[in-house]
């Protein structure tokens, strides 16, 4: 039973350890993808920031805000920094349409060229990080890693889509987390712990029914038995304890003869294990004499 149950935990921690490991380098596939979206994002804000001074060297009575260019890539932060660009974008290009000058502008122009190479790059960089949060919701679905992934620290992976104001789907503004193996730590220090727990249980069970059957056995009647005289004569029956008094008190060869009671074979003293066993009266060894019908006719010890 030990033996079956520690061969179900090896099995248990290789599969545990097997799925964390995959799963950990599907999480680590996202968080790379992710981080690729926000540098291709900070690059259109970058470029726009430098587009608002051209704009403020041209119309220094506008006012624009420079955009924050943050290292914080999940999702909500994400979308709310394309969000911001795409409307201080269309704000630029606006002030554009109503100074000539300043659309003329060669710096205008190639800051524009920049932006648009940036949201290329932004629309390329969000479908390889779709791709991989895909192949990671995926298996992480998947039976039976379903069942342990939560456990294990491994939520789901959010989408991430731009419409055309540069707003992101809300369901998608979720941030995605993993424990980086604190939570694969505390399973399996709990199934250790579980494990040694029920090891003691049963071994205290196991014991306790050793000392159950040692107690029936004490209490069980103690089998008696025949025995042959000196001259042949057959006695008894007695309880095999006394039997082995008097071969120890020399009144008996120690070798004598003795037949269970209600058996037919007869067997030496000496060839019985040492204690009552009632098992030995049912039981008895074949290599003895066969008690005949009149050797069952015996008197009873006085």
């Amino acid at each position: 039973m030990l033996t079956f149950l520690f061969i179900l935990l090896a099995a248990a921690v290789l599969y545990a350890a097997w799925t964390y490991n995959s799963l950990q380098k599907l999480a680590q596939n996202v968080r790379e993808s992710a981080s690729n979206v926000q540098v291709s994002i900070s690059k259109k804000l970058s470029s726009i920031n430098q587009l608002i001074e051209v704009v403020k060297n041209y119309q220094a009575g506008e006012q624009l805000v420079q955009l924050k260019v943050s290292q914080d890539n999940t999702a909500a932060a994400m979308s709310n920094a394309y969000q911001q660009s795409g409307t201080v974008l269309s704000t630029i290009q606006g002030m554009a349409d109503r100074f000539p000058n300043l659309k003329a502008s060669e710096q205008y122009h190639r800051l524009i060229n920049n932006i648009e190479a940036c949201e290329n790059e932004i629309g390329t960089s969000r479908t390889n990080y779709n791709a991989v949060v895909k192949q990671y919701n995926s298996h992480r679905l998947g039976i039976p890693t379903i069942f342990i992934a939560r456990s294990m620290g491994f939520g789901e992976a959010p989408y991430l889509q731009f419409d055309q104001s540069g707003a992101s789907d809300p369901n998608s503004l979720k941030e995605f987390k993993t424990d980086d193996g604190e939570r694969l730590q505390q399973l399996l220090s709990g199934a250790g712990n579980s494990i040694a727990k029920t090891t003691r249980s049963l071994a205290q069970q196991a014991g306790n029914a050793g000392k159950l059957l040692s107690e029936k056995m004490k209490e069980a009647p103690d089998a008696k038995y025949f025995y042959l005289t000196v001259g042949g004569t057959p006695k008894g029956p007695l309880p095999l304890s006394e039997i082995r008094d008097l071969a120890a008190a020399g009144s008996l060869p120690a070798d004598v003869q003795v037949a269970a009671a209600g058996a037919e074979d007869w067997m030496a003293l000496s060839a019985l294990e040492i204690g009552n066993d009632p098992l030995l009266a049912r039981n008895p060894a074949q290599n003895g004499t066969s008690l005949t019908e009149a050797d069952r006719n015996v008197d009873p010890v006085a």
